[in-house]
């Protein structure tokens, strides 16, 4: 027997995957945005570094947690409970 497509239920997926799209891209200029009108104050300049250092020391204690896997990496770095 033939499934049916839902179309309906498709096209809601594919909604909620392009909002979340634009919600991670929004995060990611706004956040230039806001740094690059910041980074006129001079005791802001290296905020920038800092901010880029910082990620990275997260990124390789939570690789480091997940013993190298990049996707629970990653999960770990978006859950609540990281530090």
């Amino acid at each position: 027997m033939q499934e049916t497509v839902n179309v309906n239920k498709i096209g809601q997926e594919v909604l909620h995957q392009l909002e979340d799209f634009n919600k991670r891209m929004w995060d990611a200029v706004s956040f230039r945005m806001i740094h690059a009108m910041m980074s006129q104050e001079p005791v802001l300049k290296d905020s920038y570094t800092k901010t880029q250092s910082y990620r990275k020391q997260r990124l390789e204690k939570a690789l480091k947690q997940s013993h190298g896997n990049e996707r629970k990496a990653y999960q770990l770095l978006a859950s609540e409970e990281f530090n």
